[in-house]
């Protein structure tokens, strides 16, 4: 039983007439989906994985301030030329957690597309590094599971609706998968089932 499942059990008991309606599922959807994101994480999940996990919840500040972990990050990662929350910061993120666990990443990180040639090519799976083709740009993220209707991967990534968040990224979206050249892959390939949650649609 899935977490969606226990949830609408839940509902559906004290529920009118013991029924849900089909407005209320995407709400359940999404609720499971956040509480799957607090489960503690995997035996063995990969550094770069926890680190991001941490900034769960990170946002941008609307307005004249910044958020000053993105604001001052990019300097520390080598790119001074940044200093705030409004230029889009997936690479940002996806850099600052790879650096969290001692690992390199690309000099161009702020862009999004020089992940797709950074590390080795790798099936989907647990911590690989996802790379989606969009409107204006690319948008870089972990993978950390799919969906059980296999249509979409978890994703983990920055700038998601402006904050760090696990949302639904439609694997045909997806143009590369990488992993860290430096990294030895697993050998026993997890891509966690996690239930259906928000659809990401605004990664500028």
């Amino acid at each position: 039983m899935t977490t969606a499942d226990t949830i609408a059990a839940a509902l559906r008991a004290v529920a009118p007439q013991g029924v849900l309606k089909q407005p209320e599922v995407p709400l359940i959807d999404q609720l499971a989906a956040m509480w799957d994101a607090r489960r503690p994480p995997p035996a063995g999940e990969p550094a770069w994985i926890a680190a991001a996990r941490s900034k769960l919840g990170e946002r941008e500040i609307p307005g004249p301030k910044h958020n000053s972990w993105i604001a001052k990050g990019w300097a520390s990662l080598g790119a001074t030329w940044f200093n705030d929350d409004e230029t889009p910061w997936c690479g940002f993120f996806v850099a600052w957690c790879l650096d969290q666990a001692g690992l390199d990443y690309p000099k161009a990180f702020p862009r999004a597309a020089s992940f797709k040639s950074w590390g080795t090519d790798c099936p989907a799976q647990l911590g690989a590094i996802g790379v989606k083709s969009r409107v204006g740009g690319n948008h870089v993220f972990f993978i950390v599971g799919q969906t059980e209707d296999r249509a979409y991967y978890k994703a983990l990534g920055g700038n998601q609706s402006n904050a760090v968040t696990i949302m639904d990224i439609r694997k045909s979206d997806v143009d590369a998968i990488r992993w860290p050249s430096v990294e030895a892959m697993p050998a026993e390939l997890k891509l966690p089932m996690l239930a259906r949650g928000t659809i990401s649609r605004n990664e500028a």
